[in-house]
Order: structure tokens, then C-alpha cells, then sequence
């Protein structure tokens, strides 16, 4: 009886057991380094489309949703996903989430000011603009924060996920925790974190030999979030367009990009597919200079358990397309 009752009990507890570990990640980049250790044994739910920007992002239920069913939230962190802030800690999910940005072992870089393309501020307004209108539709929707700064082009770029080194410090966190709440499939996820980190190494050694041919080449990108990706492979970085994508740049802002263009003798100028290429069309009509988009966010990239592979692939792939 007793052998029974221990069979029908384990019968009961099975759909639990073998339930998958819920997790909730922010963006894309986010997403493709989970699905490298978590493979097939956990669900991701990631909030930020894959066609979206994360600087102007609006939490809807069906977010706020994923945020409270998850066993872990990864995200990159408060300076580029404000908007999870408050949903984060109005769900007690907080000091339980995974920070990007906040882990030990980051190698985190400030943005580089001598970008910015005049003396007399109105380039930097321009450099600020497409932010802060971002950072102003977050205060609306979710109060204002004053010891929070947002997504200012100062400080630290949050823009981590473009750094091969950093990518490796996230697989680990995740492996750790997921191990925790699965400790059963340990083995598998600790084997997907050495896979990862192998063929990390190898992608890695790839991107750098392919753009060792271009390394010298001059180039504009549309903003100023590629520095993890230009240091880590000792690209050429000109300056960037820093214009609000909301609206064409003015005479004055078009003249002097094209004036740097000339100085520096740029053979590229990056659009963003999340943006309008319209902007990037204004610089350039009339000149013979190339153009080609740069997606930070890997929207076409396949997810799966090489998905953070591809996407470096497909980023070089485009600098050689470019610069090449």
C-alpha cells in the first residue's frame, strides 16, 4: 500500500518536476546567450522584439506577464532598459534578476566624448536628442527617477552584448543559475557552457583575422553604441551621425558630417535597420562614399543555441561588406 501511495505521489509531482525553467530576457543579444546554456531545457520569453529598440520601448500586459510567471529575468541592465526598472521591482523579481551590466568580470566601457562633431553644442544636442525624447516617453509611462539617468550618451555604454569577452561573462552567470534551479540537467547545461565558450574562442579568432584587412579603414556609424565591437577588433571609428531618428538632419548638421566625411576620408557610413535610412540618404546624395546597415540587435539572426555565434558573424559580415 504504502509502495502505492509513493508511486501515485511521484505520479502527481511529475508535471512539476519535469516543468522547464522559465526565462524572461529583455532583448535579443540577451536572448542568444541563454539559448546557448539553456538549449532545450529551458524556455525563453524575451520582451523586447527582435525588430524593436530598446530606447524607445513601452511595457504592455502581456510583458508585465512574462516578467511574473519567469524563475529568473536577464536583462542588460537600468541605463538601457529603464522601463523594466519598475516592473522588475513592483514583481519582486529585482535582486533575483540577472544584470548584465552589474556582473563581476565585465569589462565596461564610457563613452568616448571626443565623438561629438562641433565646438559650439549644437552636434551634441544632436547627439542627445533621439535619447532623451526616449528617456521623456519613459518618464511618462513610468514616473520619473531622478537618481536614474536613462540611456544618456555619457557615462557607461550599455551596449555589452557587442563584446565577444562580455558574452562569455553572461553564459556563465546563466549556467550558474540555471544550475541552481535545475540542478538535475547540470551536467547538460555546464556541457553547453563549455561548448559555447570553445566555439566562442574559434568565432572570435575568425572575426579578428577578417577584419585585420580592414582595421585601417575609416567609417561613420548612425549613433555612437559599436565601441565594445571597434576596440575589442581595432576598427577605424570616425564618429557617427547622432541625429534624432524622428527627423531629417538640418543643413548646418549635414554640411558638417560631410565636411568629416572629407577630412577623414570616410569610405562608409552605417544606417541601423531599426532606424530610418532616410537620414543617412540625406548625408550621402550626391557622393560616392558607401552605405550599408549595421544591426546592433541581430533581427535576422536565427535564434537557437548558436544564435550569438551567427550574430557576430553577421555583424563582421557587414563592417567587410562595407569597408571591404
Amino acid at each position: 500500500m504504502n509502495k502505492l501511495l509513493f508511486a501515485l505521489g511521484v505520479s502527481a509531482l511529475s508535471p512539476i518536476a519535469l516543468a522547464k525553467p522559465i526565462i524572461t530576457t529583455s532583448i535579443k543579444p540577451v536572448s542568444m546567450v541563454v539559448a546557448a546554456i539553456a538549449g532545450d531545457k529551458a524556455e525563453i520569453q524575451q520582451i523586447v522584439s527582435s525588430t524593436a529598440s530598446p530606447h524607445d520601448f513601452a511595457m504592455r500586459p502581456s510583458d508585465l506577464k512574462k516578467i511574473l510567471n519567469a524563475d529568473v529575468v536577464v536583462w542588460v541592465g537600468e541605463s538601457l532598459e529603464r522601463f523594466l526598472e519598475k516592473p522588475l521591482e513592483n514583481a519582486g523579481k529585482e535582486n533575483s534578476s540577472i544584470e548584465w551590466l552589474a556582473l563581476e568580470g565585465m569589462s565596461l566601457h564610457n563613452f568616448a566624448k571626443e565623438h561629438h562633431h562641433d565646438d559650439e553644442g549644437e552636434a551634441e544636442e544632436g547627439h542627445h536628442d533621439d535619447h532623451e525624447a526616449h528617456e521623456d516617453h519613459d518618464h511618462e509611462a513610468h514616473g520619473d527617477h531622478d537618481e536614474h539617468e536613462g540611456h544618456h550618451h555619457d557615462g557607461v555604454d550599455p551596449h555589452v552584448w557587442l563584446s565577444p569577452d562580455n558574452a562569455r561573462v553572461l553564459a556563465k552567470a546563466v549556467t550558474a543559475r540555471l544550475v541552481s534551479l535545475d540542478a538535475a540537467n547540470a551536467e547538460y547545461y555546464n556541457g553547453n557552457l563549455a561548448s559555447f565558450e570553445k566555439g566562442l574562442s574559434a568565432k572570435d579568432a575568425e572575426i579578428r583575422s577578417a577584419l585585420n584587412k580592414v582595421n585601417s579603414v575609416p567609417y561613420i556609424v548612425f549613433h555612437d553604441g559599436y565601441s565594445y565591437f571597434e576596440q575589442h577588433y581595432g576598427l577605424s571609428h570616425a564618429g557617427e551621425i547622432t541625429v534624432s531618428p524622428e527627423r531629417k538632419p538640418g543643413a548646418k548638421k549635414v554640411a558638417e558630417i560631410r565636411h568629416e566625411i572629407e577630412e577623414h576620408n570616410v569610405q562608409c557610413v552605417f544606417s541601423e535597420p531599426q532606424f530610418s535610412p532616410a537620414i543617412v540618404k540625406t548625408l550621402l546624395d550626391g557622393t560616392d562614399v558607401n552605405t550599408a546597415p549595421l544591426d546592433p540587435l541581430g533581427a535576422q539572426v536565427k535564434m537557437g543555441t548558436n544564435a550569438y555565434l551567427s550574430f557576430l558573424d553577421s555583424l563582421s559580415g557587414q563592417f567587410l561588406s562595407c569597408l571591404g
